[in-house]
């Protein structure tokens, strides 16, 4: 039975807890004020945009330097407010790499925005009417709004006293068919784990496209089919202004951490064949298991042409090809889109070597 706050009691065969991912607070004092905001749906986008509007809002402090935050940070900047990133490390996204995120960070800095770096938020306080004071390791900012965009954590405390089990991520674990540890009861979307192809290993990943995924599967099960979810190979991209910005698999440390022999190569390339106008300036990097030569993961950054790679190499990762496979890969040629030697082909030759 499903219990609800009407005291009115709702019977069920099965059961999907979908339950999602509650934003991660910072737990400082002045964190409820208005003009503080997360940033979980579209909803909440509306009422910043509107907020900004209304106040007639010039300065903007994010706190925090992921996916969600930096794009906001481009969102902010072409409404022309004053924004300030602070983050708690050295350089925004380092997963990617330090070359990767230095070439993010001075992607932000020449596009206007402030980059606070090695800064740890102590907390907030109201002034004049519509101004926060937001206090730092490194000095107090003043700003009209602040995002806090410091993650989410999956929300299972109704599952979790309920006894479905959660796993090693906090999430709620669940198998291939997005079953709990009850047989009729299934979990779907952020609250839940998904299964890493590469690594094996169960990870917390609360994406959108992978909740889709989640959701239709347990639906198809509970409707009477035998669908499988086969896992993730953890794929994203963003952007950010003039930056596309993608990885897929494992990075060379993530590999090196779950027990892989691995090794790395990095390349510069061309988005376009080097006679095709427009071509611009991209940067992968490839990981591969040297015992092997299996392509575990790649990482890449550049001005276009990087997501549509990233892509297909998140098919070879799910196809389990090895480095030498890669390359000389079938891969469609024009100068529009590439050199004869995509930069996929390079840097797996180089990474052989």
């Amino acid at each position: 039975m499903v219990e609800v706050t009407t005291g009115e009691t709702l019977p069920f065969d099965y059961l999907t807890v979908a339950t999602g991912a509650t934003p991660r607070m910072p737990s400082v004092s002045g964190q409820d004020l208005d003009g503080i905001f997360f940033l979980r749906n579209v909803a909440d986008a509306i009422r910043i945009k509107s907020f900004i509007k209304q106040r007639n809002a010039r300065r903007a402090v994010i706190i925090g330097a992921g996916l969600i935050s930096l794009e906001v940070c481009e969102a902010f900047r072409r409404l022309g407010l004053e924004t300030t990133v602070v983050y708690r490390k050295d350089l925004p996204l380092r997963r990617l790499g330090q070359d990767f995120a230095e070439q993010i960070l001075i992607e932000l800095e020449s596009n206007g925005a402030n980059f606070m770096a090695d800064t740890d938020l102590e907390g907030f306080e109201p002034t004049s009417p519509g101004t926060i004071m937001v206090h730092t390791s490194n000095g107090t900012l003043e700003s009209d709004l602040v995002l806090i965009g410091i993650g989410v954590v999956p929300e299972v405390s109704l599952a979790s006293e309920a006894g479905i089990e959660v796993g090693p991520t906090g999430a709620i674990a669940v198998n291939e068919y997005m079953l709990t540890n009850y047989p009729f009861i299934y979990a779907a979307g952020d609250c839940c784990e998904c299964f890493h192809r590469i690594s094996r290993k169960p990870v917390y990943a609360p994406l959108g496209d992978i909740a889709n995924k989640q959701g239709r599967i347990a639906g198809a099960n509970i409707g009477g089919q035998k669908v499988l979810f086969p896992g993730i190979v953890g794929s994203l991209c963003f952007k950010v202004f003039n930056l596309e910005v993608a990885s897929t698999g494992l990075t060379l440390e993530e590999a090196e951490k779950v027990g892989f022999k691995a090794d790395s190569v990095t390349i510069k390339g061309v988005s376009k064949a080097h006679s095709y106008p427009g071509s611009r300036e991209l940067q992968i990097r490839l990981v591969a298991d040297t015992d092997t030569g299996r392509f575990l993961g790649a990482q890449s950054v550049g001005g276009d042409g990087v997501v549509s790679r990233i892509n297909g190499l998140a098919v070879a990762l799910t196809g389990g090809l090895s480095i030498e496979e890669l390359a000389y890969l079938d891969l469609a040629y024009a100068p529009p889109f590439s050199g004869a030697w995509d930069p996929i082909h390079i840097a797996a030759q180089k990474l052989i070597k």
